[in-house]
Parts: C-alpha cells; structure tokens; sequence
C-alpha cells in the first residue's frame, strides 16, 4: 500500500521533500533535501497512479542506467542517485538542481539568441551528444525544452541536457525505433512504419533504425528556432500535428530563409545548405554525428560581419530552481512537458467561416495514391457535389452545415486531403482509410480533433452499404497507450461478421468481466490495456450504451459512432459529444 508524497516527506530514507519544482504526465520533481550532506537536489518521483505499470518503471530505471553509461559531461544533468522507496513504493531519482530557464523560456522571453552565444550553445550541445553517442545512446527527444541554460561559478552560460527518459541504446535499436519523440522536432524514422511504407512508393528512403543522426535533425531544428526566436515546429508552416509527417515526408524540404520570412536578416551565411543537411530525409545523407554539424556552422556564426547586427547577449536569470528533469518519460516521448509554455504545440485557430476549397491539381504523391485506391462509387457522388460548391461558392444543402461549423468555430474542408489521415492506417477494428471527402477541424480543450467522413474499398462493405463512415481523430499529447475496443452485438452487419469470427478464436481479456460483457478489446498487453481504458472511460462507455469502436494509441484515438455515420450536424454533434466524454475520461 503506497503513502502519499508531501512536503516533508523523507523518501528513500535521505531526501527531505519541500516543494514541488514541476509536473509531467507520469512524473512529479520535487526540490529536496538530501538530510546527512544537507545538499539540495531535484528529486523525481513516479506518480502514484503508474507505481505498478512495468513500462513506465522500465523507463525510469533506463533514465539511470543512461546517465551511468554515458559518463560525467559538464552538459549533461548529474544524476546522483536511484533507488525505491518502500514506505511509498516508488522508484526515484536524485540529480543535480539547476537555477536558469530552459531554452524555449528564453527564446519566448527575449527572442533571437545572438550569434556569439548560439554558436556557443551548439558546441555544448555537440560535445554533450557526441559523448552519448559514443557511448551508444541517442536522446531521441531534443527540443528547447530539454535544453538547460544555468551559469557556472564565473557566471557563463553553460547548457545542460535534460532527460534521458527516452534515450535508446545502441544495443536495442532493432526493437522500437519509432513513435517516441516530440512530433515537432521528429527525425523521419520516428515516425512510425506507415509513413516509411509512404515513402517507400515515392521511391523515398527512411532508416529503420535510430541513430546520431536522429538528434543532428532535432538539433538543426533547435538551431533555427534559436536564431529566428521563433516558437516550437514554425519551420514546419503545420496548423495541426496530423499535418507534420506529411510536411516531413511527402513535402519538398522548407528552405530556412523563405521560411523565415522578415526573419531571414537573422540567419547567417550557408544557413540554408547547413540546415538542409541536417533534414535530408535520408539519414545517411546528413550529418553523421553532432560534432561534424556545428563544426560546420559555427564559423558563419561566429564572422564579424554576422554578428555586428544580432541582438544582445541573452541574460539568463538567477530564478528558482525549476523542474528541469522534471518530465516523466512518457510525458517527454509526447511533449506533455510542465510546465510547458503557451503555444509549444502547433495549435490551429478555427472559426474562419464554412469554406470548400476548389480541387487543385493533384500533386505527385496525390496520384500515385489514387492508382492504389481506385475511386469509390459513393466517393464520385459526393466529389461531384463538391465540385459543384467550388463553382457556385455554396450550395443549398450545405446550408446546415454553415451553421454547425460557425456554431462550433470548426473549419470545414471539401475535398478533404487524404494526406491527412493515411498514416492513421491500419487500425485494429476499423477498415483501413481509403478516401476521405469531407472534415471538419476544431479544437477541444488541448486537442485537436478532424471530423472526417472517410470510405472504406472493402468488398464485403461495399456490398453491404457499409463502406461509409463518419470518425472522430483526435490528436493529444496527453495519450500514450493501445489498445481497440468494439461494442458487442453491434448493428453493423460486417463488424457483426467479424465478432463471430473472432469469438472462434477465443478473446483477449484485461480482468473486467462487466465492461468485456458488453466490449470486444485489444492490446499489446493486458497492463498497456487497463493503462489505455482507465475505469473512468469504461464507465463512459458501459453508461452510455456506446455502439462503436474506439482505438487508442500514441498520441491520439479514433472514434466511430454506429449512430453517426453522415456528415450531417445531427451526426456530427452526436460524434462530438462522445469525443468530449471519452477525451475528457482518458485525460482529465
């Protein structure tokens, strides 16, 4: 039975708690005391909800046993201690308490970092990660975020890297290379095996495996971010985070200088070059380790005639202590961080009025994906519709829908970019998505959620009528875990198909006898599925008769309604109000 962490709690039987520094999705950092050296040190402790989930635990003990392998680095947080305690039962760790501000704090307080002092940063940040690397450890995660900016005794700035909680060592980069990492700052082999598929018909390379040249990309994107003083994925142009792989992987690189626009003044000379190495989608092509990369650049920075004009020095103040480590490791894999500024993630702003955009000509990738999926037969009819509302600005039955999506601030797409939702593929339940005509895109609380109504080419739905749906795809930080859930004696003739065959099968079960009455479920494991499916949101779901299918994953879940299957507003607020339930249940 575990005891609740407060202050004054003495954990592991040496650190005094006083005051909570920050707070992560599966973690809190306290500053502590340690009481026989009367040293202070940030001390980080599992929540109490994750005590028992081996994959958060596994993490834990990665993040210490990284620190070790990699060795002492002046810029590398120390850790000082790991162990568990068994008052409270909990894993911890002690590491060295720093005074500063992380990067994106400074960049957002003061903007652009003058070339001397970037120039400066970039070899800390080269040696930190040419050590790691040659100890066989690759981060996985850099960002602003998990960069550190302290002083030392003679008040220099100094940067430190933060959490290792997702390194990945170099013996183990044949298991999951994939879906960890901050989305905005995600080499391409972070993305995940759909979107290597992706590239692959595009005759487009993507490693399998991570390497040093997974955090040259993060640390190219850092580079520009700190001279431009702009925020978290700008380089990218994405309103929304589903946008991001498809800008990474079926887009033309972004060239620094246009991107940067007005900016452009503060980037100095071969940036564009320079940066375009580091983002070569072809891992092999950039820079081969984090040292090569700055050696590269640094002279431009550190030219008289580039530095004249840059701002001043940055001025990182004597504040608290902040958290620093602070975030749990599942929390950083997803850019949960805490506390995490305002505007950190790609946020889009809805409330423009209800448009359809005229068909463009399909670029490239466009076609070739069309030849893999020929057009539906229900499809035609309703991009026939919508290229009569492209010629005529609007057409009278749409008239409902102008309303609903100016009531709910939603922007409204015809045709919808299938782009969008190819990497969604595949599901465990739901078919695969093969054409998508219409979406709707808002935002609810920290979330992005597309309403979109998708087709799917399978036969035995064609037959039947059943190949059109209407799905909610919401995007999250705040989600982390798998798992499929379908409701039993479903009204859907196929799904009823496909629970006969799977009830020959026999069925995989998580120990909740009353909500598997009622649901079919899937999973990696049954921890990872009782993780997913909190009891909050099996109470949702059993409560309110829910009929559908509901698949979580990293970073987001997928919804469909049996009784919401038109793109219509009656549908569409039924859809939405269950998405604002489960949402709110799965991430309260």
């Amino acid at each position: 039975m575990t005891s609740e962490a407060e202050r004054g709690t003495i954990v592991g039987g040496r650190y005094r708690l006083e005051s909570i520094l920050g707070e992560g999705g599966m973690a809190v950092v306290w500053r502590a005391i340690h009481t026989t050296m009367d040293r202070p040190v940030a001390l980080k402790l599992v929540r109490r909800e994750y005590v028992k989930d081996e994959q958060v635990r596994e993490m834990f003990v990665r993040e210490a046993r990284v620190g070790s392998r990699i060795g002492r680095n002046p810029h590398i947080v120390d850790f000082l201690d790991a162990d568990v305690d068994d008052k409270l039962g909990v894993p911890f760790l002690a590491m060295e308490l720093l005074a500063g501000e992380p990067l994106d704090a400074r960049i957002k307080r003061e903007g652009a970092v003058a070339h001397a002092l970037a120039a400066d940063l970039l070899e800390q940040l080269a040696d930190a990660l040419d050590q790691a690397h040659a100890a066989g450890v690759f981060h996985r995660d850099l960002k602003p975020q998990n960069l550190y900016l302290a002083r030392d005794n003679k008040q220099r700035v100094v940067l430190k890297v933060l959490d290792f909680g997702i390194a990945k060592l170099s013996e183990s980069v044949s298991q999951s290379s994939t879906l960890v990492g901050t989305p905005a700052y995600s080499a391409p082999e972070q993305l995940g095996a759909a979107w290597r598929t992706i590239a692959e018909q595009k005759q487009k390379t993507i490693a399998t495996q991570v390497s040093a040249a997974t955090d040259v990309w993060a640390l190219g994107l850092v580079a520009y971010e700190m001279l431009t003083g702009t925020g978290s994925g700008s380089l990218w142009g994405a309103t929304t985070l589903a946008e991001l792989p498809v800008r990474i992987v079926l887009e033309p690189p972004p060239v620094a200088s246009q991107r940067a626009a007005a900016r452009n003044a503060l980037l100095p000379v071969g940036f564009d070059p320079w940066l375009g190495k580091c983002l070569d989608l072809d891992a092999t092509k950039r820079f081969q380790s984090a040292g090569e990369a700055v050696a590269a650049i640094v002279p431009a920075l550190r030219a008289p005639s580039q530095t004249a004009a840059q701002p001043q020095q940055a001025q990182v103040p004597a504040t608290t202590p902040s958290a620093h480590a602070a975030l749990s490791p599942q929390a950083a894999a997803v850019g949960d961080t805490a506390p995490r500024s305002p505007g950190s993630l790609p946020v889009t702003h809805p409330g423009q009025p209800l448009t359809f955009t005229p068909p463009a000509a399909p670029p490239q990738h466009a076609q070739a994906q069309a030849q893999h999926a020929p057009m539906h037969p229900a499809y035609a009819h309703v991009q026939a519709h919508q290229q009569h509302a492209a010629q005529t600005g609007w057409h009278p039955a749409d008239q409902a829908l102008h309303a609903w999506g100016t009531h709910h601030r939603a922007q409204l797409r015809a045709p919808a970019d299938l782009r969008l939702y190819a990497g969604w593929n595949p599901f465990q339940f739901l078919p695969p998505i093969a054409q998508a005509s219409r979406d709707a895109r808002l935002v609810l609380r920290d979330a992005q959620v597309h309403l979109v109504e998708v087709f799917s080419n399978d036969p035995l739905r064609q037959a039947t009528g059943e190949d059109r749906s209407v799905l909610a795809l919401v995007t999250s930080s705040r989600i982390y875990y798998r798992a499929a859930v379908r409701s039993k004696n479903s009204t859907n003739l196929v799904e009823g198909f496909g629970q006969l065959f799977d009830s020959l099968g026999g069925q995989a079960t998580f120990g909740d006898p009353h909500f598997e009455r009622h649901f079919d479920v899937r999973f990696p494991s049954p921890q990872e599925g009782q993780m997913a499916l909190p009891i909050a949101v099996r109470q949702v779901l059993v409560n309110a008769g829910f009929r559908g299918i509901l698949e979580t994953r990293h970073g987001g879940f997928a919804l469909r309604r049996d009784d919401a299957n038109r793109f219509e507003p009656s549908d569409l607020d039924r859809l939405l109000e269950a998405t604002a339930a489960i949402y709110a249940a799965l991430a309260p």
